[in-house]
This record gives structure tokens, sequence and C-alpha cells, in this order.
């Protein structure tokens, strides 16, 4: 391809069939403007929309602008040499005014003409997120783990279990464990680090039951439990005068199961506007819900044995 000039439209296809092979994230910017001449659906993966060609980089991706990817293209132009950023973090806007951060490695390769001038960049790249994820994830598990082991207090434990899914979540979740009381019939406080107080105290110690809200009705029944629209859902019409004034409008709930599938308690992940769960949402929920598992059992395990040794010392 002849640099020099911008890219024709025979050009573009040949390159688009290219590109779309690539394992990668690539697009051509050209001009002062930086105007996409050609990319391929993993850039439109990447910047969650299409329609890009012809359009300036501010125009169709203004978030990127903002983030300083635009002086970095006008420095490569200007110098002539490539960028290279490796687990660069960005912020991407999704439909329905959510965002979410990701991590790319780029490189920003400058195309030089017969002249040595330098018409346009050559954007290529990995969205490297689930490894940076991955990471964050195995450390920030490895931590519970070492929390439980410590015999730290239970609600501690828990609270950075759900800090995991809050801190990777794309859409603001809210975390919640409940506990199923010995009783079998009522769920306690576990663990909440970001619901409302208020909230917390109207739900603790209420009853499970077939029409029990998303928690109740889930430890009931023992199995998940997605209420999209707490506003309009029949399971909520007891609960929704406590939820909706607090700003909690939906609320999915995962029963907390042992392996022989006896019911512990709940995770329940709330989010501030009506939603359906996604394949992507649910995506830690088992590793949360087995973790939380495990937790649970072991500090009652840990409580019926002091129960135990108190006894013999009372009778000793």
């Amino acid at each position: 391809m002849n640099t020099a000039q911008s890219v024709t439209s025979g050009e573009r296809d040949r390159l688009q069939q290219m590109f779309e092979k690539a394992p990668g994230f690539m697009a051509i910017l050209e001009g002062t403007d930086h105007r996409v001449m050609v990319a391929n659906k993993a850039f439109e993966d990447l910047v969650n929309r299409g329609d890009l060609v012809g359009k300036s980089l501010a125009e169709a991706v203004p978030e990127l602008a903002e983030q300083g990817l635009v002086d970095l293209l006008d420095e490569a132009k200007g110098s002539g040499d490539p960028f290279i950023g490796r687990g660069m973090k960005i912020r991407m806007d999704l439909p329905g005014g959510w965002e979410e951060e990701i991590f790319v490695d780029l490189m920003l390769q400058p195309l030089r003409d017969a002249g040595g001038g330098v018409p346009g960049v050559f954007v290529q790249g990995h969205n490297v997120s689930e490894d940076k994820k991955s990471e964050e994830l195995r450390s920030a598990h490895n931590r519970v783990l070492e929390l439980a082991i410590g015999d730290s207090p239970l609600e501690q434990t828990l609270g950075e279990l759900i800090k995991i899914v809050e801190s990777t979540s794309r859409t603001e979740v809210l975390g919640s464990i409940l506990l199923l009381d010995l009783d079998g019939k009522h769920l306690r406080h576990g663990a909440a680090p970001s619901l409302p107080r208020e909230y917390l105290a109207a739900i603790d110690g209420e009853e499970i039951g077939p029409c029990a809200g998303s928690c109740g009705t889930a430890a009931y029944r023992g199995t998940p439990v997605f209420v999209s629209d707490i506003a309009t859902d029949p399971l909520w019409a007891e609960y929704k005068v406590v939820a909706l004034p607090l700003g909690l409008r939906a609320c999915w709930s995962i029963p907390i199961l042992t392996r022989g599938r006896r019911v512990l308690g709940t995770f329940a992940m709330y989010h501030r506007e009506p939603r359906e769960p996604t394949v992507r949402d649910l995506a830690l929920v088992d590793l949360i819900t087995q973790t939380a598992a495990l937790v649970i059992d072991r500090e009652r395990a840990h409580t019926a044995l002091r129960e135990i040794a108190e006894m013999a010392d009372d009778e000793g």
C-alpha cells in the first residue's frame, strides 16, 4: 500500500480482509484529526461501536480523545517514532450510560510516505483486560482465603469476597451475603460493605419463603432468583417500600450451597437501575458462592468446636 496517499476504497477493502484475520484490534488513522480509514471488528468491539470509517477519532470515540490518545497520536506523527504501551488502563462508554475499565497493550506505528512524511498512524494492540482481571482476581481470592485461615471475623472475610465482585464489575454492582439462621427459616446479615445501613437493618432477620424478595425466595427454593426490576416484580411486593427509596432497583440472588446442596445463605448483586443479568455479570458467581460456602462452613465448624470445648470445661 502507498501510504503517501489516503487509503482508497479498493485498498481499504483489501486491508479490511487482512485485518479481520488478525488476532488483535487494528485501525489506520490519517490526517491531522486522525480520521479512521480502516478498522477491524476487534477494534469496533474494543470501543463498543461500529460505523467508524470516515470519522475523526474525537468524533467516533470521544472518551479516547479525552483520555489522551489524540496526544499520543500527535506525538507519534510528529516524531515519527512508534509508541508502545503495555497494560494501559482506559475507560470506555457502554450503552445505557454505563462505563467499563479495560486494559490494553497498544502500539502506534507512524506510516511514512516516500518523502519521509507521516500521513497516518497504524494502531494495533490486544485487549488484555481478562488477563489483568484474572491476576487481580487470584490475588484477591488468595487474600480472602488467608483471612479465613487466620480466623478473621466472618463479616470481614465475606466483605473482602464481595469486594472482588464490586471491583471487577462493569456496572457498579452492590454485593451482599446473607446467612441462613440455624433455625433454617430466617436470613441474617453476613456482609454488605456498600449497601445502605438502613436497608441492612430492615432486612436482617426476614423470613424466607416462596415470595420473599430475591434472597428470601432464593434461600427457600435453593435456586437462583433474578429480579430485573424491583418496582414491578411480585416477589418484591412487600419489600420494595424499603428498597426503592434507597435507590435499589434490581437484585439477583444466588443461594450459597454446601456440596450436599444444603442452603447456607445467599449472595446477592444489587443495581441502581433495572437490569437483566448477562453472562459477563454472572461470570464470578460460582467462585464467589463456592468460596463463601467454604468460609461459612469453616466458621460454623469452629463455632461448634468451641461450644463443645466450653461444655466439656463446664462439666469438668
